[in-house]
């Protein structure tokens, strides 16, 4: 069984692009629960929607708003976590948007388990049971390839 199957995964960026071909990919390893999280309601209504059509038994859905805001990055990962459960995995696809990444390591420490992965980040690091891992910016497909492949050793 992949490592992904239990999980409860986050995804920043996740409504579109690379995100969203995260998240496809995911749902091919197993993945059941998945949280997108982006800037735009529609698009991310409309990813969900996909990616819940996607396969059977995926619980699909998605959270907007200022990524760059505590408190909207708190809004969102409370709403997707009262639905979905709490992360188990964070891939954030924004490097720049790190709100949301903050909320949810402080869950993440709080319960002593947990993974992150960074998509452009330069650091990897474990504490307090979370691993926080990087993976470079390339091609898409490749930086997807890149973040399964982190996950699947995790």
């Amino acid at each position: 069984m992949s490592p992904v199957h239990d999980s409860t995964i986050f995804i920043v960026g996740g409504d579109q692009g690379l995100g969203l071909l995260i998240a496809h990919r995911l749902v091919e390893l197993g993945a059941q629960r998945i949280g997108l999280i982006g800037r735009d309601v529609e698009q991310g209504e409309i990813a969900a929607k996909r990616l819940f059509e996607s396969a059977s038994g995926i619980w699909a859905l998605s959270g907007a708003g200022d990524l760059s805001s505590n408190e909207d990055a708190c809004r969102v990962v409370a709403e997707l976590a009262a639905s979905l459960g709490d992360a188990d995995i964070l891939v954030n696809c924004l490097p720049g948007d790190t709100a949301v990444t903050d909320v949810v390591l402080k869950s993440m420490r709080a319960l002593g388990h947990g993974t992150v992965v960074n998509v452009g980040g330069t650091c990897d690091s474990d504490s307090g049971g979370v691993s926080v891992q990087s993976v470079a910016v390339d091609e898409d497909s490749v930086v997807a390839d890149k973040v399964l492949d982190r996950l699947r050793h995790n």
